[in-house]
């Protein structure tokens, strides 16, 4: 099992991610072909303008529909897709009816590119890529043909500087991922055990509580508490509190699965949400988690257990701190009653609040 910990918030959506200014931002480049077309000194290629007036209309309707959508339901890869392509297909379609040998629509296609690109980040900005390139190397050759006159010089140095900067926004998008990315491991990360920390922990929750709401699938929450851990620190030295510590999370990385969220919540607490599982299977899993951690501690000498506190995730819908609050009651009270290998105590929390 990889050692990194599973954050299931979907980070396919960048945090640059800026909906209503790209909104504004089509419906303003939308406006600007209108007038472009209306007082156009040559006929259109193709399409008169009423036809191109309609299909822009379609452009508008579109992301009209798209934002009331994105209003009740958020943002979902699929609409962030279509909507890209739909953006593609709008700047080709003027580009390609454009009767002009240099045609300055086609300044479109680059910024439907790059605007896509860089709100959605790298694998879209690729797509993008790739599908315009395949678009111009089939409406140009198209376009001088319905002309009856070759490309002119310059549109061959204005398709290279296109290319240029496109590839160059590659590499300044792809860089800026890879920053991203990192800086997000290590923001979200416990650099002691590898582990969630508290904030990323909460972020993570949020998302799984709101799925829950949606699919219902069943979530219990874990609370673990070294119990004696202090002694370990007094009798055998922070460095071996510090091994205590890695080794209980190496355990509980073995043991539960990777759509399972795991966060050192502080000091020697660690808090778990366990997916798609009842109350008795993840009392099995804590006490398969305390065994192995009592047995590898008293082949050192070490009088250290841990205790749990579990708790059903109640159907009605419930804040996090609510819910880690109920919880820690648990936790407490199996503090109490622990003995050398700690003990588990279990709950079922009612949406109103009481268990």
């Amino acid at each position: 099992m990889s050692d990194k910990p599973f954050t299931p918030v979907n980070y396919s959506i960048p945090e640059i991610y800026m909906p209503l200014l790209q909104f504004i931002v089509r419906l303003s480049l939308a406006a600007l072909t209108v007038i472009y077309f209306n007082w156009l000194p040559l006929p259109a290629l193709i399409l008169n303008k009423l036809q191109i007036f309609l299909i822009i209309s379609a452009f508008v309707v579109f992301h009209l529909l798209w934002w009331w959508n994105y209003k009740i339901r958020g943002a979902s890869l699929f609409a962030i897709r279509l909507g890209a392509w739909v953006d593609l297909g709008g700047a080709v379609t003027g580009t390609l009816v454009d009767p002009f040998l240099t045609p300055p629509m086609i300044l479109l296609i680059l910024i439907a590119v790059l605007g896509d690109g860089i709100q959605h980040g790298l694998k879209m900005f690729l797509e993008m890529l790739f599908a315009a390139l395949v678009l111009i190397i089939i409406i140009f050759p198209l376009r001088h043909f319905m002309i009856g006159e070759p490309p002119p010089y310059g549109l061959f140095f204005l398709i290279f500087l296109m290319a240029f900067a496109l590839y160059y926004a590659y590499m300044l998008i792809r860089r800026i991922e890879k920053m991203k990315k990192e800086a997000e491991e290590m923001g979200d990360q416990d650099p002691l055990t590898g582990l969630l920390n508290r904030r990323a922990f909460s972020k993570s929750a949020k998302y799984l509580l709101s799925l829950h709401e949606r699919s219902k699938m069943p979530l219990v929450v874990m609370f673990a508490d070294l119990d004696d851990f202090k002694q370990v620190n007094d009798n055998f030295g922070h460095e071996m509190g510090d091994r205590v510590l890695q080794y209980f999370a190496k355990l509980v990385k073995e043991k539960l699965r990777r759509s399972d969220i795991s966060a050192r919540y502080g000091g020697d607490e660690f808090v778990f949400i366990l997916t798609d599982i009842s109350l008795e299977g993840s009392e099995s899993v804590a006490l398969r988690l305390q065994r192995e951690f009592t047995d590898w501690a008293g082949s050192r000498e070490m009088k250290v257990g841990v205790s749990f506190g579990l708790g059903a995730v109640p159907e009605g819908g419930m804040e996090i701190e609510e819910i880690l609050h109920h919880v820690d009651s648990a936790l407490y009270d199996a503090k109490q009653k622990k003995g050398q290998a700690g003990s588990i105590s279990v709950l079922t929390i009612e949406a109103e609040g009481s268990y």
